[in-house]
């Protein structure tokens, strides 16, 4: 069995706090705007509510929808710059901050190409569009799933850890359920669920950024 090392991070100086502190509020509030465009969504294309939510993009109301994907991938860009001002790299750690990094550039993306219509022909566009929706919510999940193992603080996981850990098997029971429910009612159901549940965890983690209790912690890393 290989010794497991803590890596000890310092407190960081008032500035870099107040740094990341700042991230924690910023990413709250690209967070809230997207929940506020997806509610707005749902209220003026009522019709599409039973469907994807891409398909909100289509519609002559779909730079709401287009904007409210960017603003999330911005939110994980915030909580990533503020997690970078919080420890010291570890492998764990980088792999966790680069699985965040792609979960916000694809949604960035999916943002910016717009998806197929139903029944038209296959386009450039809608096939980035659903390649860059699938990167982005299986590296959505893996980065939530590592972040309970990724952080340490005092030699044991964080009590966030847990939570994150807790929402992650969540986030990807819900993930693998959509192979399962394509076709039902619950169609409709299992991408909205999987989006509030992403939305719940990265507030849940800017919080902690916002509140200063990510600004000391300790991560595991092996001596391999």
């Amino acid at each position: 069995m290989q010794d497991v090392a803590l890596a000890w991070v310092d407190e960081l100086s008032e500035p870099s706090r107040r740094r990341v502190e700042g991230q924690g509020t910023v990413t709250l509030v690209l967070v809230l705007l997207f929940s506020i465009t997806l509610v707005v969504v749902h209220i003026i294309e009522p019709g599409l509510n039973f469907g994807p939510l891409s398909l909100y993009s289509l519609g002559p109301y779909g730079i709401v929808m287009r904007t409210g994907f960017v603003l999330l991938g911005l939110a994980f860009f915030s909580l990533v710059a503020g997690l970078r001002g919080s420890a010291r790299p570890t492998t764990l750690y980088s792999v966790d901050m680069v699985m965040l990094s792609i979960a916000g550039a694809g949604l960035v993306t999916i943002g910016a190409f717009n998806t197929n219509d139903p029944g038209a022909a296959p386009t450039l566009s809608g096939l980035i569009h659903a390649s860059a929706a699938n990167v982005w919510s299986i590296c959505a999940l893996v980065g939530i799933l590592l972040f309970a193992v990724a952080f340490r603080q005092d030699g044991g996981s964080l009590a966030i850890g847990r939570l994150s850990r807790n929402l992650g098997i969540t986030v990807m029971i819900t993930y693998l359920g959509g192979f399962f429910v394509f076709g039902t009612y619950l169609a409709a159901v299992q991408p909205r669920l999987f989006f509030s549940l992403v939305v719940l965890w990265i507030c849940f983690i800017a919080n902690q950024l916002r509140s200063g209790k990510l600004t000391s912690v300790a991560m595991v890393s092996s001596n391999d």
